[in-house]
């Protein structure tokens, strides 16, 4: 355990800070867009409102990414992408805006909702889920910005234990009254969006702005079209499930029990290779687990419907779940490894997802009162989606394992590096074992590829006397005293 102490320390206050908002804006997330908790506020609000509702989330968040993948990429392109305090502050007040105006849409929905007709009650719902939706995904990408601050196991404990967490805080929500449901989500969500903000604040040093090279920027796409693709197919059968599986016809208390139980499984089985073992597995693989997953909820469909609960769409729900939180640690990787805009590779993601739950939601809708348990078409769309999910697993692992040399690699067999992946491989052991923080990490590797001070300062976007503070951290925790010793130190060491 001595690597997640190793991690804790490293971030001491503003671990915290993220560990506390982040599960705030998750507990948001569950009771407004995977449940009916806040529709919920109204009998008179049915299954078609709650489409509605959801419906106009999901269409407002692709409106929002698609816009900033635009603006991020025309920006980037022209070396304007620095993200300034300003645009932060920019991002935190919108998001409020459109969050105080959803509440109060909702609230007057669900104090009008007996007393008005029911196509004018769904029109409001439509513009309450949209301004939701909107400051829904505002706040997510201060959250996504943070979270490239982070190396990749750093954010991985800390997402996984903030999705742990939420369970627990969604869990104690699911108890209370009806009426302070709406106060109680609002209340969650501003403590989420000030925490996110401060955050980044307290981030310091560790964040010395972010640029956009497209060709860096095309590359990471290729590399990450899989997992986008995969949590895309995910985020489509699980739209899907809550219509097709007759959900309207169980509670919304049994269906939260059983999607919290199933949802709390599944977090532990990823908490535990982050604290237990010493290296984090390939993310990549815990598609493996995710496509099974799902695709045994569509195999159980038709044979036992809404037992237990509806336990067959938790089991799609959840691995929907997993593979979103695998990506949101490749993406935020991916910006803290080569600085590029956290926004614009979150946007494209959130913009594949988004669009595919909300065709998921409209496709299962349209046929819901069609398919019943014994349908043969029941039985054929549970075919088909499992087809799909094959299909997805054979594209997703494809080249992971058929490519030149991954036989090699799954045996332990060495391959064959270059002199810069060796170096980084050095560098990066030696950062692990004297707990450097993500910033003298790669302060460090900088430092043994031979780049002098002003450079390091130019290319990370900190101050030269910054660089010079985190050599002199960097050389006290390796017990050195000049650049030559550096070197040595890191050419022997065993990578």
């Amino acid at each position: 355990m001595d690597h997640v102490r190793n991690i804790l320390s490293s971030l001491k206050g503003r671990g915290a800070v993220f560990f506390g908002g982040y599960a705030l804006y998750l507990v948001f997330s569950f009771m407004a867009f995977h449940s009916a908790t806040l529709t919920s506020v109204s009998s008179a609000i049915g299954h078609d409102g709650n489409v509605v509702f959801s419906a106009s989330a999901m269409a407002a968040r692709i409106g929002v990414c698609a816009l900033c993948v635009g603006v991020a990429w025309r920006l980037g392109t022209k070396g304007r992408l620095a993200a300034p305090r300003p645009f932060e502050w920019a991002l935190l007040v919108a998001a409020i805006a459109f969050l105080l105006g959803g509440m109060l849409v909702l609230a007057m929905v669900a104090s009008l909702a007996d007393a008005v007709e029911a196509s004018k009650i769904t029109v409001w719902l439509g513009v309450s889920g949209a301004l939701l939706g909107c400051g829904d995904v505002l706040v997510t990408f201060l959250w996504a910005r943070f979270s490239a601050t982070l190396d990749l196991r750093q954010v991985y404990l800390y997402v996984t234990l903030c999705n742990g967490a939420s369970l627990v805080l969604y869990f104690v929500a699911t108890l209370l009254p009806g009426p302070v449901v709406l106060p109680l989500a609002a209340a969650l969500f501003l403590a989420s969006a000030l925490a996110a903000q401060r955050s980044l604040v307290l981030r310091g040093e560790e964040d010395g702005g972010w640029t956009l090279d497209p060709t860096v920027a095309r590359a990471l796409f290729r590399d990450l079209w899989h997992p986008i693709l995969g949590t895309t197919i995910l985020c489509f059968m699980g739209g899907l499930m809550l219509q097709i599986s007759g959900l309207q016809d169980i509670s919304l208390g049994t269906f939260q029990q059983t999607s919290l139980w199933a949802s709390a499984a599944a977090i532990a089985c990823l908490l535990v290779p982050a604290l237990v073992v010493r290296k984090l597995p390939n993310l990549t693989r815990v598609y493996s687990v995710a496509l099974p997953v799902s695709a045994a909820g569509f195999l159980l469909l038709p044979l036992i419907w809404n037992a237990a609960g509806g336990i067959v769409n938790a089991f799609v729900q959840v691995g929907a779940m997993v593979a979103g939180i695998i990506l949101w640690c490749m993406l935020a990787d991916a910006a803290h490894r080569t600085r590029t805009s956290p926004i614009l590779l979150f946007s494209v993601a959130f913009l594949a997802t988004s669009a595919a739950q909300l065709a998921g939601t409209l496709v299962g809708w349209a046929n819901a009162e069609t398919l019943r348990q014994g349908d043969l078409a029941l039985t054929a769309i549970a075919l088909v989606s499992v087809y799909l999910l094959l299909l997805a697993a054979i594209v997703l692992f494809r080249n992971r394992s058929g490519a030149p040399g991954a036989a090699m690699a799954e045996e332990g067999a060495d391959l064959p590096v270059t002199p810069e992946e060796a170096l980084c491989q050095r560098c990066t052991v030696l950062a692990e074992r004297y707990g450097f923080t993500p910033r003298e990490s790669d302060i460090f590797l900088l430092l043994a590829q031979g780049y002098t001070m002003p450079a390091i300062s130019e290319r990370l976007f900190v101050s030269e006397n910054t660089v010079k503070s985190h050599v002199k951290r960097i050389y006290q925790k390796l017990g050195i005293h000049t650049r030559s010793e550096l070197i040595d130190l890191v050419n022997e060491a065993d990578a």
